[in-house]
């Protein structure tokens, strides 16, 4: 091969080859047509006028033709005349408005479904209300039914209600164990989806000083608690947590050092509860609750003897004056016959009373009137 025929062959393969620039531009091309193959309908736009808009765009940045026209989120403008220049500015918003509706439709599917789960668990909790009332009444009935079966002086009078009795029996404990079997298959299923669904709380929902959840999460995170005990029949524990001597602290090193006292606690606690269940919030001022799922209350009161000793281990000191902290902690599990008021009250009564004897300990309660105090 002559001189002459490489230089043709180099000459054509250089006019071949594609440049970086060009690589770039058929890449963000590529992109644009992704989002374009996975859209989604959303409530501002179906997912065909958005396949269709990427497209556009796609063409637009590959070879320069003419951009979307202004009904396009977050285009400004009808396009340029100059098919020549690529609307740059264009492009991004085009993809910034499309993370954005897309982020929004997400936390409105995720804050529906959790509405839709929870209003489906208390309707589950009445209709197993009403089959607790009605099987009551039939076992009234069969009572009835036997007694009269067992005076009777005609003997094929007695052996068809005693038939009767027997059948009834069977329905009902058939029922039962089918109820049982359903709902333990779809608690499984509400747990792991309620699960996730709670890791997914906004930020308005956390304590800015503590980092620990607020009031407002702990309301509907308690609430929603009892909810599944009732129908799914879990143990659930509470504990009711306040620093000892906070205003002593305030009025020896002052506020700040007082906010810090309750990050450290704070820290600690976090520490204490780490399952993803563990539901820890700043009840209020130094004030802290914690909400135990599938807990009983020996595994509670282990938990909470835990935080007692992390809270003595933790120590401040300032101009040579040094505090070990110590809280007091109430506990009580919830009680088939309680609601979320009543079993904050009795909690908090044995919170009352942990402090009143003494401080840095835990107070059980262990039903609505008695109490087991843990040192």
């Amino acid at each position: 091969m002559g001189f002459s025929s490489k230089k043709n062959q180099a000459e054509a393969e250089a006019a071949t080859a594609v440049s970086p620039i060009e690589m770039a531009l058929d890449t963000l091309a590529n992109v644009l047509r992704i989002l374009g193959e996975f859209a989604l309908d959303t409530e501002q736009q179906e997912a065909a006028v958005f396949t269709r808009l990427s497209e556009q765009w796609a063409q637009h940045v590959t070879m320069a033709s003419p951009p979307p026209g202004p009904d396009v989120p977050g285009q400004k403008g009808a396009a340029s005349s100059d098919a020549s220049r690529r609307d740059w500015t264009g492009v991004r918003e085009f993809v910034r408005e499309y993370c954005k509706t897309s982020t929004a439709h997400t936390q409105t599917v995720l804050t529906d479904l959790r509405q839709v789960i929870w209003v489906f668990i208390q309707n589950l909790n009445h209709s197993f209300a009403q089959d607790t009332e009605a099987d009551g009444r039939i076992g009234e009935q069969l009572a009835k039914l036997e007694t009269l079966a067992q005076s009777s002086s005609t003997s094929e009078l007695k052996r068809e209600v005693l038939a009767t009795v027997v059948a009834l029996a069977q329905i009902v404990e058939q029922r039962k164990k089918q109820h049982s079997e359903r709902v333990e298959d779809l608690g499984k299923q509400v747990r792991t989806l309620g699960s996730e669904l709670d890791s997914a709380r906004k930020d308005r929902e956390v304590d800015p000083l503590s980092g620990l959840y607020n009031r407002r999460a702990f309301d509907e995170y308690v609430n929603r608690s009892v909810e599944l005990s009732r129908a799914f029949g879990q143990p659930v524990c509470l504990l009711l947590v306040d620093l000892d001597g906070f205003k002593l602290i305030n009025d020896t090193f002052g506020h700040p050092e007082g906010d810090t006292v309750l990050r450290r606690l704070s820290d600690a606690m976090a520490r204490t509860f780490p399952r993803k269940s563990d539901f820890v919030a700043r009840f209020g001022g130094d004030e802290f609750a914690v909400v135990l799922r599938e807990t009983s209350l020996k595994d509670g009161m282990s938990l909470g003897e835990r935080l007692l000793k992390a809270a003595r281990a933790t120590e401040i000191e300032r101009e040579g004056v040094r505090v070990r902290l110590s809280v007091s902690i109430g506990i009580g599990t919830l009680q088939t016959t309680e609601d979320v008021s009543s079993w904050l009250l009795r909690t908090d009564r044995a919170l009352y009373q942990a402090k009143r004897a003494g401080r840095d300990r835990m107070v059980a309660a262990d039903d609505i009137s008695g109490a087991l105090v843990v040192r």
